[in-house]
């Protein structure tokens, strides 16, 4: 193994102190080897050498025996950039490449291969190839990151090869930094070879690199705007500017190869966050992908405040008590609520007045989420009938950010509950939504439903595709598919699958097991059942008290309802009962009307939706609504904490009285500033990431806070409220900015006092918001005086949100917050390869730029070796001496008997079977006769025992005839043989036994 691998094997020892023992340990067997007994002296000296030498072993893997030789064998892995910016033929190029090199591979050589562009991807271990193939892997191309490429090629190296790296790219990088990655494969003694491969520009592109424009303006002030255009070569064409799509300017443009820069002056029209857009058309332009850029701007003006409502003109005295306090408000309803999350920037605040969650998509409420927590917009939510847990809210990002609990858990709000789901599992539910299936979107809602019961609840879930069937808690255990039909036709046999019972109804804390099987739903085929479904259901529903709230939800395809007749009997028979069904519609299909009559029948609510992703909040909401009650109803004074700064400027001794409240329970870490007469949460906040969070139980309307609209102290109250929650306004000695460079986003600020003197010893903390929705935490590093700097690489592109806050001298807690706008991926910037890059690192590695494909595979110019670890052989070596030296001291084997004995085992060989027969027959006679001998009183005469001994069979051949001396030992009797001789002379046998061991120890 080791001459195949190495040439010019040596030794070495990674803990030389060790050997020092050598001498000592040696000495000592010596002298113990001196005052052996009873050996002779060859063996005494077989002993002393096989000590010294199981010594020697010892020692040495204590040592840490080693042993390093040079490496013959050649490993190569190749490093490709699959990335957007190699062309076609760069791509072609690099295949002829490698199927050229592995073609010429030596026998023994191992090649891999690894693919790259944001992300590096192992497309071959190490293995001998000697063909190309199909590639697979597909990196994404919007990035290149050569430095993690190389990390991930030098982990893959196994051992006893030695290694090469060839590196087949363009050298442009957007992320990570090569040549660092160059410095260790350096350390390590890996050279890189680099093939360049040109780019997919025709050396004809232009691009617009950046657009610069101020982070903050002030209404009607002019501002500059910079555009920094590339161009490989002479080009024309123009620019043109527009604000959040409305065009601003166009800009004629003559283009030198380098660098341009456009200048212009845009004016700022309106307060808000403005989004400014530069796109480029020129004349010749080889990527139009890379012609748009992108620039914010935060207009400064009076505080802006987004109200949503609920209902038209909910919002009427709010908006008038803080209009009257120079607050800009924008009021929206359902449908019209921002879309993007860059338009939340615009406001300081956001206010939600009874504003159900079924108005906001997913996006939404997590573009709300990061606003506040992120960008740090205020968040206000005031209670009503469509709002909290009423409103759908329970489960939701809306929900996660509220300073208070909407798990109600602190008293018993009604009677307990029975609900039942009628999921649609059909074919219509595996269609896609994005990303995910309408079934799983259905099984989610049934889930959030499930796991929003209290313990006192009892529910069941009914599953309807090819037929009708409870969900069993067994399936988890089992692994049984209730959503297959099972080779039957389910038409008109619901409920009558092997082992359904009548009815499954379960306690709330047996959910978990239906929920396991949930999780696995998918869309099977038929239709909805609706008669056979609402059937079972009401046997289920026989089987319950009449003093719990018992409810239904149907899941239905508005498009495929099998079963209608009947379906509205059914319904009025439930209702009858005491039994509510609400239908939620999915799509808008031809049985949208029967639906709709079935909830109204029921005495339910009816929803209708095309957006799968609202099933959650639907469900939640109806059961909320029908089978409990979350709000307290009832006339009380709130209780006050007047000492808080929200509140100090109200006059608390006369406040009216509120006939309503959401309940709500406490969070954790939130101040809660006013409660009800039954110290539920009236009013509370808390920190929320940069944003303050604010939640009102109470509405802000003439249904329930129809005594405090007429109050003087209302106006006063929701102006304080609001005002606190606000993003807190920027000062003009304060500045945050943010620019792009080298694949990283450098963001700067600048902290001087009004008077200008620079503040600092500050340790800025900037949350950065990427587009994708992640978090990230920068401290800021001083790098001058007043000035603080954080940088960061852009994997990706789109909006990120940069935002910091302290005490800037102001002796209040100030904001600061920018964006950051990529456009497009870095990748489409580069127009031609970065050889200088790739020279670098092979210089730096000792490899060799561009070398021939049958070259891939030579040695690395200098000599690797490879180390093997040998104290563990020397350990097992030294056990196995340990036993040879136990056996040469305690087993005495002459000459002379192993001579014997292996001349007897040979001869045994030899003797043919029969021989060995007649042999054993002859013992077994000799023993019976001495058996017979010594139980006879007299011992008989050896012809009478030779008499009575068993014949042997005629056709064995006779026995050899005995000697004169066998006979003689035959003729005596057992006893005779017995008998010890007489020994007249014990002392002279006694000194005999004195007179050997004496010279036994002169020896």
């Amino acid at each position: 193994m080791l001459g195949c691998e190495f040439d010019c094997v040596k030794m070495r020892f990674t803990e030389p102190l060790y050997l020092l023992l050598l001498p000592i340990l040696w000495g000592w067997v010596w002298w113990t080897g001196r005052r052996l007994l009873g050996v002779s002296r060859a063996r005494r000296r077989a002993i002393l050498a096989l000590r010294m030498l199981l010594i020697l072993l010892v020692v040495f893997a204590l040592a840490g025996w080693q042993g390093v030789g040079s490496l013959r064998r050649v490993c190569t892995i190749f490093v490709l950039d699959q990335s957007a910016s190699i062309s076609d033929a760069g791509r072609q190029a690099a295949r002829a490449y490698l199927r050229q090199a592995l073609q010429n591979a030596p026998d023994d050589a191992l090649s891999g291969l690894v693919v790259f562009g944001a992300e590096p991807v192992v497309e071959w271990l190490p293995a001998p190839r000697k063909d190309l193939g199909a590639l697979y892997a597909k990196p994404n191309p919007d990035g290149s990151d050569i430095a993690g490429a190389l990390r991930l090629a030098m982990a893959m190296f196994p051992d006893g090869y030695a290694r090469r790296i060839v590196l087949l790219t363009d050298g442009n990088e957007t992320h990570g930094d090569a040549q660092a990655a160059a410095q260790v494969a350096s350390v390590e003694g890996i050279p890189i070879d680099v093939a360049p491969l040109p780019t997919g520009k025709l050396g004809n592109d232009a691009l617009i690199e950046a657009l610069e424009a101020p982070s903050v303006a002030k209404v009607g002030e002019p501002y500059t705007v910079r555009i920094v255009v590339q161009s490989q070569r002479h080009a024309e064409g123009k620019i043109t500017l527009d604000r959040e799509g409305t065009p601003l300017k166009t800009l004629p443009v003559k283009l030198s190869p380098g660098v341009n820069l456009i200048t212009t002056t845009l004016r700022a029209d309106a307060p808000g966050m403005q989004r400014i857009r530069a796109t480029l058309e020129a004349q010749p332009d080889s990527d139009p992908r890379n012609n748009i850029g992108l620039a914010l701007t935060r207009v400064q003006g009076k505080p802006h405040v987004l109200i949503a409502e609920g209902k038209t003109g909910a919002s009427e005295a709010i908006a008038r008590a803080l209009q009257a306090n120079s607050i800009a408000v924008t009021r929206v309803g359902e449908g019209n609520f921002p879309t993007t999350p860059e338009k939340l920037l615009d406001y300081d605040a956001i206010v939600f007045n009874d504003f159900p969650a079924t108005a906001l998509s997913p996006q939404q409420m997590e573009a709300i989420k990061n606003a506040v927590r992120d960008g740090g917009v205020g968040f206000v939510m005031i209670g009503g009938m469509q709002s909290y847990q009423m409103g759908g809210y329970y489960g939701t990002p809306i929900a996660e950010l509220l300073p208070v609990d909407l798990d109600i858990k602190h008293r018993q709000i009604q009677h307990a509950a029975t609900v039942i789901l009628i999921v649609d599992a059909s074919g219509s539910m595996n269609e896609h939504l994005g990303t995910h299936k309408v079934a799983h979107l259905a099984a989610e809602a049934s889930i959030k439903t499930l796991r929003m019961l209290r313990p006192m609840d009892r529910f069941g879930v009914i599953i309807s595709s090819h037929g009708s069937d409870w969900l069993l808690p067994d399936y988890a255990r089992t692994g049984f598919d209730p959503f297959s039909c099972d080779g039957r036709n389910f038409r008109g046999c619901h409920g009558q699958r092997a082992g359904q019972p009548p009815s499954a109804i379960f306690p709330a804390s047996e959910r978990e097991s239906i929920i396991a099987v949930l999780q696995k739903v998918y869309g099977t085929g038929g239709g909805i059942f609706v008669r056979g479904s609402l059937e079972m259901a009401m046997r289920g529903m026989l089987t319950e008290p009449p003093d719990r709230a018992r409810h239904i939800i149907m899941l239905a395809d508005a498009t495929d309802c099998d079963e209608q007749e009947g379906s509205i009997e059914r319904a009025r028979q439930l209702r009858a009962m005491g039994v509510t069904l609400s239908v939620v519609a999915f799509g808008d299909g031809k049985d949208t009307a029967f639906l709709k009559q079935l909830a109204r029948v029921g005495g339910g609510q009816f929803y209708q939706t095309r957006d799968a992703h609202a099933l959650p909040r639907l469900f939640t909401a109806d059961v909320s609504a029908m089978t409990r009650s979350t709000v307290e109803e009832g006339a009380f004074i709130p209780k006050v904490n007047a000492s808080d700064e929200r509140l100090r400027e109200v006059d608390w001794s006369r406040t009216p009285a509120l006939l309503a409240y959401n309940l709500v329970s406490d969070r954790p870490l939130a101040q809660v500033l006013m409660r009800t007469h039954k110290d539920d949460p009236l009013l509370a906040v808390w920190r929320y990431g940069l944003g303050t969070a604010i939640a009102f139980t109470s509405d802000a309307q003439p249904r329930w806070a129809q005594r405090w609209i007429g109050w003087q102290g209302y106006s006063v109250f929701w102006t304080q409220v609001i005002r606190s929650a606000m993003r807190p306004s920027a000062q003009p000695n304060l500045g945050l900015t943010a620019t792009v460079r080298n694949g990283q986003a450098i963001v700067e600020l600048q902290a001087f006092t009004p008077q200008g003197e620079p503040i600092n010893g500050l340790t800025p903390q900037l949350t950065v918001g990427a587009p994708s929705g992640e978090q990230q935490q920068l401290t800021m590093n001083m790098e001058g005086a007043g000035r603080y700097v954080a940088q960061f690489p852009l994997r990706e592109h789109g909006l990120f949100t940069l935002t910091t806050q302290g005490d800037f001298g102001a002796g209040r807690a100030t904001t600061l917050s920018t964006a950051l706008a990529v456009p497009y991926p870095l990748e489409y910037r580069f127009y031609r390869e970065n050889r200088p890059l790739l020279e670098r690192i092979a210089a730096q590695t000792q490899g060799r730029v561009n070398p021939e494909p049958a070259r891939a595979y030579d040695p690395p110019p200098a000599p690797q070796q490879f180390t093997r670890d040998l104290w563990t052989l020397a350990l097992l070596l030294s056990l196995l001496l340990l036993m040879v030296d136990i056996t040469v001291r305690r087993v005495v084997i002459t000459l002379p008997e192993a001579v014997a004995a292996l001349w007897g085992r040979l001869r045994w060989r030899r003797v043919p079977r029969v021989a060995i027969t007649q042999t054993a027959q002859r013992l077994q006679a000799a023993k019976q006769r001495a058996a017979a001998a010594r139980a006879a009183p007299h011992a008989r005469p050896i012809s009478e025992a030779r008499a009575s001994a068993p014949t042997p069979p005629k056709e064995s051949p006779s026995p050899p005839s005995p000697t004169s001396s066998d006979a003689q030992r035959m003729e005596e009797t057992p006893k005779q043989r017995a008998a010890p001789p007489d020994n007249p002379h014990p002392q002279e046998t006694l000194d005999r036994l004195l007179k050997t061991k004496q010279r036994t120890h002169k020896h």
